[in-house]
């Protein structure tokens, strides 16, 4: 699903970001990518998402060879991916069920097709009563899940959340790791999450993937406990 080998990354400021990376992520796995700032996380998103190519190395997501796409290509390869920040990005003239609708809009679903995976998707994420709300309107917790519903909206096969939790207390914070466990167990998708959240990754036990200068300095699997001084 997700494999990376030897990659390195270097950008033509002449940082190094990347080293020797290589990983593989079964289909339908969860896994958390942790580290400090600076230590790659970003660039490895970027990797994986067609807005960087490897300096060395090959990026493989669904059988597809990322850095050797050409810019026309790397649109309809985004198809497979859904993308969550931290700041939610949602557009803010745009109601709930006109921020999902949106996503399905560019990619040329017809509109029948539309509304009724718009309505599916708010009903998953748990916000079937605020289609009509705009984002100002909404906590916090409720603007991630409209993120995620446009993420998944597509029913891409990887997810990747990054600091999905980052803007939200804990208790909103659980809330968006079960619904993400809920994608994960009821669609099968694969799930990228990069966390500084170490008491989340604790609790929500999953495979963990520590990245540290560049470098992937461990690789733990689903059950492992997670130091705070990594």
């Amino acid at each position: 699903m997700i494999e990376c080998t030897n990659v390195f990354k270097r950008y033509r400021n002449g940082t190094q970001a990347l080293y020797d990376i290589n990983v593989k992520i079964e289909q339908g796995e969860f896994v958390y990518i942790i580290g400090p700032t600076g230590s790659g996380k970003s660039t490895l998103i970027k990797l994986l998402d067609g807005e960087e190519t490897p300096t060395k190395g090959s990026v493989k997501v669904v059988g597809i060879d990322v850095g050797k796409l050409h810019g026309r290509q790397i649109p309809i390869y985004r198809r497979n991916i859904g993308v969550v920040f931290q700041d939610y990005r949602l557009l803010p003239a745009k109601t709930v069920f006109e921020n999902i609708s949106y996503a399905l809009e560019v990619i040329n679903m017809k509109k029948p097709q539309i509304r009724k995976r718009a309505k599916e998707v708010m009903n998953v994420v748990g916000l079937s009563e605020k289609g009509s709300a705009f984002p100002h309107e909404l906590s916090g917790g409720q603007q991630q899940r409209v993120a995620i519903a446009r993420a998944i909206a597509n029913r891409p096969k990887v997810l990747i959340a990054d600091e999905p939790t980052g803007n939200l207390d804990p208790g909103k914070s659980d809330e968006i790791m079960d619904l993400l466990e809920k994608i994960n167990e009821t669609y099968g998708t694969t799930i990228l999450m990069v966390t500084h959240d170490l008491t989340l990754v604790n609790k929500h036990r999953k495979r963990t993937v520590v990245l540290e200068h560049g470098h992937i300095v461990a690789d733990l699997a689903e059950g492992g406990y997670v130091r705070h001084d990594q």
